[in-house]
């Protein structure tokens, strides 16, 4: 019986995660993820409804429910929710019950952004909607932006939120950390297949580095077919993925190949296809017409 009540638990933690994160929830979502019946899927969110009275009202056009601004019944935690949107990892009410070896992370000093703003981000996207944020930006410090998200990203480090800037006419990424506040305005015709540096992909061609004492076991770490590694990816993340691999992308591999195991092996290409000067060296132009982070 005790298994019975944690299953149910696991599911109305569910209802809690969609109705705070994408802003609806209907039966249908309970039978695809759980696989029990539409009946005690009905049964799970009259309970839910019972337990936290202000997270939902029934929307008889869309026939589901609704986020309706209360607060959420359970606890959840920024990043594990995110990777769950993003689909890498499966949402769980309670991670500590799952087997663990003896580890150790490295320590975070990232800002604990409020899930509220995070929350209101996510339905914000998955609902089309655009907002009005004050954010924080590196070049011009806080104020006010009207944006669309589009899409989640994640550096390697930390979350960013891509979005059509309206005042600049194109998509960005912003950094999660720096919102200070979001507020619906309206509906949004912005969508991230509109985004030309979001669709187009294009391919990293990586090697060991040339000056690399080793570079079979360079090979060997990094799954290498022959000698080199390609990788595919959206023309925006390609910065992110250069820095978060500590690739050299100097023309001839000057760094040093003890920090810096693999090397780029069509750095022209890229820039040829205006992947933003940042990824590179100051010998690359300032001007490409990717702006990848406010």
């Amino acid at each position: 019986m005790e298994l019975q009540r944690d299953t149910q638990r696991e599911r109305l933690f569910y209802i809690d995660f969609l109705a705070f994160f994408i802003g609806q929830v209907a039966r249908k979502d309970l039978v695809t993820r759980f696989g029990i019946s539409e009946p005690a899927a009905t049964k799970d969110l009259s309970l839910y409804a019972e337990m936290a009275p202000t997270m939902l009202e029934y929307d008889l056009r869309q026939r589901c429910y609704v986020y309706a601004g209360g607060t959420p019944l359970f606890t959840h935690d920024v990043d594990q929710s995110l990777y769950s949107l993003s689909g890498e990892r499966a949402i769980a009410l309670n991670s500590e019950h799952a087997k663990r070896l003896s580890s150790s992370v490295q320590a975070s000093i990232k800002r604990k952004v409020p899930v509220s703003l995070v929350a209101a981000l996510t339905r914000a996207m998955y609902q089309h909607k655009q907002i009005s944020a004050t954010y924080a930006s590196l070049e011009s410090g806080a104020g006010e932006r009207t944006l669309s998200p589009a899409a989640l990203v994640h550096d390697g480090l930390r979350w960013h939120i891509r979005c059509f800037n309206h005042a600049k006419g194109r998509f960005t990424d912003f950094n999660l950390a720096r919102f200070h506040a979001v507020a619906e305005s309206g509906p949004s015709e912005k969508s991230i297949d509109q985004d030309p540096e979001w669709t187009k992909e294009v391919a990293v061609i990586l090697g060991p580095h040339p000056k690399a004492e080793h570079p079979e076991t360079i090979r060997f770490d990094y799954d290498m077919e022959g000698e080199t590694k390609i990788v595919a990816m959206s023309l925006c993340l390609v910065p992110y993925f250069l820095r978060h691999w500590h690739i050299d992308t100097t023309p001839t591999g000057t760094k040093n190949p003890k920090e810096y195991q693999l090397f780029l092996l069509n750095r022209q290409e890229l820039i040829d296809q205006y992947v933003t000067g940042w990824a590179f060296d100051a010998d690359v132009a300032k001007d490409a017409p990717i702006a990848v982070c406010e």
